[in-house]
């Protein structure tokens, strides 16, 4: 079955256990929905705590026939990127969406499973750029005992055989920061990793049983594949993210980024 729940602490053997899962997803989650040509996606968004959620969503014809559409492990990251340009492309009766972009003022390129669609609205898909939180669920990471260079490149790219999605991506980076996590719902350990690309930073779910190398710990370097995913944060969520002005910055920085739009 899908491997990707694995990254969250969630084991999934079979279509039994899938379906479980999906319908436990639907009947705990957060209800939201959307209209897109003619039908409705129902969103359910099952929050299990420490940031880890599974998404499931249903597709309701123009006709009124309901049908199951996707069911996901997510993560709410907790720093946000600006992504301009941008490009959403949906899957309506799949239950997907994906953005495809760049992060503000570089070369950059991301691309990414938009985990709420339902949940943000047509209204938050209007702004030339979009306040996005990413994080990559990890297949499998390694620490490495000698420090390699940064790495961001698309895992077809990088190991054909391994990329099943076109949201997978294949890195390295310093660690910056990293906190141990426990998933309520199957007790199953996990790392939050935050890591400096270069290019820019991103945030990595890794579960310890996917870990091989020395020991984890600030300044290593980690090498990973993961599948992107991430949310779109609208005004509201924006300002509850506020924490007040970041110290680590020099007031300098700040100016640096009044840049006028032609």
């Amino acid at each position: 079955m899908d491997v990707t729940f694995e990254t969250i602490g969630l084991e999934v053997p079979s279509e039994k256990d899938f379906n479980h899962l999906a319908e436990s997803a639907g009947n705990h989650g957060e209800a939201t929905q959307l209209t897109r040509r003619g039908a409705v996606l129902h969103g359910r968004c099952w929050k299990l705590g420490e940031g880890l959620e599974v998404w499931t969503v249903l597709y309701e014809s123009g006709t009124g026939e309901i049908f199951y559409a996707d069911c996901r492990p997510g993560f709410r990251a907790r720093y946000s990127q600006r992504i301009s340009p941008w490009a959403l492309t949906e899957y309506d009766e799949e239950g997907e969406a994906v953005i495809h972009g760049y992060c503000d003022g570089t070369d950059t390129e991301v691309l990414f499973e938009l985990q709420n669609l339902t949940e943000v609205g047509p209204m938050g898909f209007r702004a030339p750029a979009l306040h996005v939180s990413l994080c990559g669920l990890a297949y499998r990471a390694r620490v490495c005992e000698k420090g390699a260079r940064a790495r961001w490149e698309p895992l077809e790219k990088a190991a054909p055989s391994r990329a099943a999605h076109e949201n997978d991506w294949s890195l390295s980076g310093r660690v910056i920061a990293f906190k141990p996590l426990r998933n309520p719902l199957s007790g199953s350990e996990l790392y939050w990793v935050y890591l400096d690309l270069e290019r820019f930073r991103l945030e990595v779910l890794v579960n310890h049983r996917a870990l091989r190398g020395g020991r984890l710990s600030i300044g290593a370097t980690l090498a990973a594949e993961v599948w992107l995913q991430g949310h779109v944060l609208d005004e509201f969520a924006l300002r509850a993210r506020y924490e007040g002005v970041d110290r680590a910055y020099a007031p300098a920085d700040f100016w640096t980024e009044l840049k006028r739009r032609n």
